[in-house]
């Protein structure tokens, strides 16, 4: 399937929800192996952030101590710096930040300064180069500025979720100098300035056709899907247009895009 002339905002991804509860591991994700049906290109790790220091452990469900993000992140990037992955179709890491202590303004510099260490510069798109000559991200995402899914193999996009006040603090601080984007509500209507681009749907909420299908009419806007357990939720948000389809179910065949993890974001009727 090609897709390599649409920008990202117009190709739909797997993604896995909780990727650290699954069965698979994390390489077998990006892989596609381990009895997947396809790779996920889409993560979602939960960090819990340690009260007196900038360090997090990736906790979620019955996992009471989980791995420390930055091995996890070592993981990702040794796979991704191999010869066989080392043009690999852009992965999008989302970030559920699950509590906020110390400063804001401090974890912003902290965070991107980890993710440059253990990514390299060149291999994360930023929130920087969609908005170049524009006001805003919003603005230069609604104009086009996404790049195209051809230019960006090879690198990952992170996008910070969970607290509020957090990701929204550190969307708003020199944004154009940010590693990560942040997301928003997809509830609530699609912006028309501002710094975040990334709306977050919670797929069993009454208003989640709705919402699929008012950022459907608006472009440049990523929607993120999230548990996605049923069949008929994953139709919907593949017929709806999602961006990330992030489910827990990884080896079925009916819970998969084109077997590559991606395909066109809004199916030909």
């Amino acid at each position: 399937m090609i897709v390599d002339h649409l920008r990202y905002d117009e190709v739909a991804f797997k993604a896995s929800h909780n990727s650290i509860d699954r069965r698979a591991s994390i390489v077998d994700q990006l892989s596609g192996t381990g009895g997947l049906v396809e790779p996920c290109r889409g993560l979602e790790l939960d960090l819990v952030q340690s009260e007196n220091r900038f360090e997090w452990r990736i906790q979620h469900g019955a996992r009471d101590h989980g791995p420390e993000l930055r091995n996890v992140l070592d993981e990702i990037a040794g796979w991704a710096r191999s010869s066989d992955n080392w043009r690999h179709p852009v992965i999008t890491i989302h970030f559920d930040l699950k509590n906020a202590h110390l400063d804001h303004t401090d974890f912003a510099a902290v965070f991107d300064a980890m993710l440059v260490d253990v990514f390299g510069r060149q291999r994360i798109y930023t929130p920087g180069e969609v908005t170049g000559h524009h006001e805003d991200l919003v603005r230069a995402a609604r104009s086009g500025g996404w790049a195209t899914f051809a230019r960006l193999r090879g690198k990952f996009v992170f996008c910070l979720s969970g607290n509020g006040g957090r990701k929204v603090a550190y969307a708003r601080h020199q944004p154009r100098d940010r590693v990560c984007f942040a997301d928003y509500p997809g509830s609530r209507p699609a912006r028309r300035k501002g710094n975040r681009v990334f709306a977050n749907l919670f797929v069993a909420a009454a208003g989640y056709p709705a919402s699929l299908g008012r950022y459907r009419l608006t472009p440049g806007f990523v929607a993120r899907g999230y548990n996605i357990v049923t069949r008929g939720l994953w139709d919907l948000s593949v017929s709806g247009g999602a961006s990330f389809l992030s489910t827990d179910v990884l080896d079925k065949r009916e819970y998969s895009l084109s077997g590559q993890g991606f395909a066109p974001r809004f199916p030909v009727a």
